[in-house]
């Protein structure tokens, strides 16, 4: 398995057949980040809210 490999289906070994198991190490290193990036969005866009919700609250 290649370290950035992201085909669809990785390379087992080094030869050209098509296909393969399961997905390159470049493929799950990418998949993380996104989960990583939506959480922290997710996070932020909490944090905006509840500070948004506080200064409303003061104008009351």
């Amino acid at each position: 398995m290649d370290l950035f490999d992201f085909e669809a289906g990785s390379r087992d070994n080094n030869s050209a057949e098509v296909g393969g198991h399961g997905c390159g190490w470049g493929t799950v290193l990418f998949l993380g980040v996104c989960v990583l990036l939506v959480v922290a969005a997710q996070w932020a866009f909490g944090a905006v809210g509840d500070l948004l919700g506080w200064l409303v609250g003061l104008l009351d």
